[in-house]
């Protein structure tokens, strides 16, 4: 008897937002992305102010994942942070990261999702 398997899918379990979105903030990066870790240091801080930790960033690895998990499309440039329905590309300014947080917290929907 041959057995042949064509797909196959892993079912992973997520939490996701009020909303259904996967997470809440997701940092799009890759291995080679020159300022992909400041990025993410940045945002680090601008979750820290609200009281949220960085388990509440979703990273994603353009390289090695297809799709965020989410859903939507994956940015054309690195590195990008999609914050709710908002995406800021490039190396973000501090305090426009912290405005986006601030108006997705203010959200019913927001709650500390992540990885």
């Amino acid at each position: 008897m041959t057995v042949r398997v064509d797909s196959a899918y892993v079912s992973e379990k997520t939490t996701q937002a009020a909303c259904g979105r996967c997470s809440c903030v997701i940092l799009y990066s890759s291995e080679h992305c020159l300022l992909c870790d400041a990025a993410l240091e940045i945002l680090t801080e601008v979750m820290g102010d609200f009281g949220l930790s960085r388990d509440s960033i979703r990273v994603v690895d353009v390289q090695s994942e297809h799709d965020d998990g989410c859903g939507d499309p994956l940015p054309v440039g690195l590195p990008a942070i999609r914050i709710c329905d908002e995406i800021l590309s490039g190396l973000p300014d501090a305090d426009v990261a912290r405005g986006a947080v601030m108006q997705t917290i203010l959200k019913s929907c927001f709650h500390e999702c992540g990885d």
